[in-house]
């Protein structure tokens, strides 16, 4: 029995994208050119929102990484972040799906960045809690590893870090 030419079409298509889903980080990859830096934007399923449409004056907390740590396991911390923020009575007004630095100077390597709706003076507020509660199965740590752990979160305004508190799995 042969096959119609559209059916075959679509059948050659679906079989190359499963292929391609198995191979890198993930089956959704999306990658663009940012000043100098080539940037992969993986799904692990966690964004939500858009970034562009926050306020330019809007807050960010950044969860980071120096290396990759599994989709599950940045999907699970981006949630824990959001709850953990939430839960605080911040509004988070969007969050990224994972940012990878393929090349260039852009750092760090791998980061999902929340926009909120934050003070300065709440923020520091803010950040002892995370000083005392895990992100995923990660515990915070008092002081900056050499290596940065296994997940860093940073919190500011524009170009401005208020702070940063390390985890390790």
């Amino acid at each position: 029995m042969r096959m119609p030419l559209a059916l075959m079409v679509l059948w050659c298509a679906v079989v190359a994208a499963s292929l391609g889903c198995g191979k890198g980080k993930s089956g959704t990859i999306q990658t663009k050119k940012i000043g100098g830096c080539v940037i992969e934007t993986i799904a692990v399923g966690c964004g939500s929102g858009n970034a562009d449409e926050a306020p330019a004056d809007a807050a960010w907390i950044r969860l980071s990484s120096m290396d990759f740590a599994g989709n599950e396991l940045y999907k699970k911390a981006a949630l824990d972040l959001k709850r953990l923020v939430s839960s605080e009575g911040v509004k988070v007004l969007s969050c990224t799906e994972l940012r990878h630095v393929k090349d260039g100077p852009c750092w760090p390597p791998y980061s999902i960045e929340l926009k909120v709706t934050l003070a300065e003076q709440r923020a520091m507020r803010l950040r002892s809690f995370f000083e005392v509660n895990a992100i995923a199965v990660c515990r915070p740590l008092t002081e900056r590893p050499e290596d940065y752990g296994t997940f860093f979160v940073s919190c500011g305004t524009g170009a401005s870090d208020w702070w940063t508190v390390w985890y390790r799995k």
